[in-house]
């Protein structure tokens, strides 16, 4: 399968969230990228790495891939502030939108994890080199995807090669369960797809959240048609 990586650093909570809340108030571009270097100056000796995770934290949260509004960005900035108890489902979900790696890993994770909560790394990477290739390249991005989800708290490593997914974040708000859905359907570059399939999506481990029709009016982007016995969300962007 042929994927763009893009996943290539270990990211921690605090470095995405004081990131966003700068993209929050109106920081972009040039100026964004010189406060996220500030911010890692005291963190990294190797300039290489401190480069790749600003460029890292610049692509989830203020680089537009060309299939995703600058609306469906605004909004997440605006959404973080208001529900700040939940940073992590915003970054999350600007991670599936924007990087198809991490959202293939991810959902590896949530199929592994469905019954019993635990995987074994060598599962993951089982899985992982299927679908991508056995690459040193992979086997990295892969590792900076789980070390990412440790430093989140969304999983825990209690021995070597174990990992325990953690307790689900409750997710109660229509207007953010409605911005997540828009995210499900830019992470694979789909115009549509049927409410069900969004729900039962194995990438959605970390939460405990169940999508409705009636939470998709809170956007104004989607667009909900009712087919049979399903929902079909559609994306509008006119």
């Amino acid at each position: 399968m042929k994927v763009s990586i893009g996943f290539n650093r270990h990211l921690e909570t605090e470095w995405l969230t004081q990131t966003a809340s700068w993209v929050a108030k109106d920081i972009e571009g040039d100026e964004l990228k010189s406060q996220i270097d500030l911010m890692l100056a005291p963190v990294f000796t190797s300039q290489v790495a401190k480069d790749k995770t600003r460029n890292l934290l610049f692509g989830i949260w203020n680089k537009l891939p060309a299939h995703i509004p600058k609306a469906f960005q605004d909004d997440a900035a605006k959404l973080i502030m208001e529900h700040s108890e939940l940073n992590l489902v915003f970054h999350w979900g600007m991670m599936l939108a924007k990087y198809p790696f991490f959202y293939l890993v991810v959902g590896q994770i949530g199929r592994l994890t469905k019954l019993n909560d635990a995987f074994l790394y060598a599962q993951l990477e089982q899985r992982v080199v299927e679908n991508f290739g056995d690459t040193s390249t992979i086997k990295r991005s892969m590792q900076f995807v789980v070390r990412t989800l440790i430093n989140l708290d969304l999983l825990a490593n209690p021995k070597q090669g174990l990992y325990q997914t953690q307790k689900p974040i409750k997710v109660d708000s229509s207007s953010v369960k409605a911005w997540l859905v828009e995210a499900s359907l830019y992470s694979e570059s789909q115009s549509s797809r049927s409410l069900t399939t969004i729900s039962d999506a194995p990438v959605w481990f970390p939460f405990e959240l169940h999508f409705q029709a009636s939470d998709l009016s809170q956007n104004g982007r989607l667009e909900v048609h009712h087919q049979s016995s399903d929902v079909i969300v559609f994306i509008n962007n006119q």
